[in-house]
């Protein structure tokens, strides 16, 4: 299978070629583990949501100043809300704190991967609505309701999840008597951690089992290595294709407009395909991409994923078709484009071209590397990644 390389798209390394593309920036690009070193720009997710509340929960946090309860032991029990490191998963550590008049916010980052990506990170958000706590929790379930995202009730407790399709983030909401915490996933810790950082934040406002745990049940073992399986490579042992349908609309071989081929020469692609949940790793791209297939009711498991590439390396070359029976194909294609593909970062720009007699969407990530070409055509999407246009342009004339 062909080596694994560094992208010049962003710091993390992306799997191997030739499921190779550019991760959802969740966190800043500057490079030093944490986005923008406060709280207060680094968490968008948190943000977003919390402008969606806003009308309702202050509300019932200004009632509450008027109904004689405590306000000043509810401020300060939010304010001590900061976890034991102890109770982290192994490898986290504690990074800002931020105060507000009602609350607090804390990132919690995770080990260095060692790849020169920015670690993953959570950030926790406690805040006091006295008497209003029980409320506020069915306000933010409305809000999230109206936002489209799919909210999942936890086990035990009454707590909930709340996957937002449009930015792939996962955010966990719970309560302890007066106190509501959100905990917001940038993309890149797994449901395990992630249960175990609510549970920590449950235990420092006053009970540990209120966070619950997801329903989503324990973590598949994807990502997060450099071997075939879970880096982005599709397991050669496989006796039978995985999605023979959609293998056979991939092209085998690409003719004399190769780069530096010679003329009449034809480059012979290998072909293979295998399920999504053994494609796909931990990186934040892949797991937007999953947030986005959950939202559709569909798993990786149940995402078809085909790739044509040259084996010798020799040119870089990368044809990935995609297909999830069942699901509407017109949200498949935008959900490769906005989290494979990352088209909707800060940066990025997006041409409709024609190529090949084919309308197709040209993804530029203005850093003078290889392009990205969506095409899509019935429940098939279908992506190619190469520098040179006249390429791209035979592979997509050749796509069946």
């Amino acid at each position: 299978m062909p080596t694994r390389r560094t992208s010049p798209r962003r710091s993390a390394t992306r799997p191997s070629v030739p499921f190779e593309r550019p991760s959802s920036e969740l966190l800043d690009d500057r490079g030093d583990g944490m986005a923008g070193g406060s709280l207060a720009s680094a968490a968008p997710w948190l943000a977003l949501i919390a402008l969606v509340l806003a009308a309702g929960t202050i509300g019932y946090l200004l009632l509450n100043r008027g109904s004689g309860g405590d306000l000043t032991a509810c401020r300060t029990a939010a304010w001590k809300a900061i976890p034991n490191i102890d109770a982290l998963p192994e490898g986290w550590t504690l990074g800002s704190t931020d105060l507000n008049a009602n609350g607090i916010t804390v990132s919690v980052t995770g080990p260095d991967l060692g790849d020169g990506s920015n670690p993953p990170v959570v950030y926790a958000s406690v805040t006091c609505y006295g008497e209003g706590a029980p409320a506020a929790l069915d306000a933010n379930r409305a809000a999230a309701d109206a936002a489209k995202a799919t909210v999942t009730a936890r086990t035990g407790g009454d707590g909930f999840d709340i996957a937002n399709p449009t930015t792939g983030s996962t955010t966990t909401i719970f309560r302890v008597g007066a106190l509501v915490a959100q905990i917001a996933d940038a993309g890149d810790a797994t449901r395990s951690q992630l249960d175990t950082i609510s549970a920590a934040i449950a235990e420092a406002m006053g009970d540990r089992t209120a966070a619950g745990t997801s329903p989503n049940g324990p973590d598949t073992g994807l990502g997060g290595s450099d071997e075939p399986i879970g880096s982005g490579e599709i397991p050669e042992e496989s006796s039978a294709p995985f999605a023979p349908e959609l293998e056979a609309l991939l092209p085998t071989s690409i003719g004399d407009t190769t780069p530096g081929a010679s003329a009449g020469a034809t480059l012979q692609l290998t072909i293979d395909s295998a399920s999504g949940a053994d494609v796909f790793g931990q990186d934040p791209s892949s797991r937007a991409l999953a947030a986005r297939i959950r939202s559709l009711g569909k798993t990786l498991d149940d995402l078809q994923v085909a790739q044509a590439f040259d084996e010798t390396g020799a040119v870089e070359l990368a044809i990935l078709g995609f297909r999830l029976p069942g699901a509407d194909p017109a949200k498949l294609r935008l959900a490769i484009l906005e989290t494979f593909l990352s088209a909707s970062a800060e940066g990025v720009k997006t041409t409709t071209v024609t190529l090949g007699g084919k309308e197709v969407t040209k993804v530029d990530y203005g850093d003078e590397s290889a392009f990205e070409y969506l095409y899509s055509a019935g429940d098939v999407v279908i992506t190619i990644e190469t520098a040179d246009e006249a390429l791209a342009t035979e592979v997509i004339a050749a796509l069946k």
